[in-house]
């Protein structure tokens, strides 16, 4: 499903394995961690699921809770969170 994050994360009613977001680089980090707490709080995964989001690797999501991994690929940032 190809939507913004933020109002996709508020008003969908599926669940997903796997849900993977790519909002832009240059998102604040609250923005980021909304993203999260959002998914979680909805309990929008199934149970074993990941919530992916890339991001630049400028920005350090590793604190944020539920954060499990990181994965680099230059310039980029898969971080994920279950």
């Amino acid at each position: 499903m190809k939507s913004d994050v933020f109002k996709y994360l508020k008003t969908t009613p599926f669940t997903f394995d796997v849900i993977f977001a790519d909002p832009p680089y240059n998102l604040e980090q609250s923005d980021f961690e909304t993203i999260v707490s959002k998914t979680f709080e909805r309990n929008l995964l199934n149970e074993e699921g990941f919530l992916i989001i890339e991001h630049s690797k400028h920005t350090d999501l590793s604190e944020t809770s539920h954060f499990v991994d990181a994965r680099r690929y230059g310039g980029s940032v898969f971080s994920f969170f279950e």
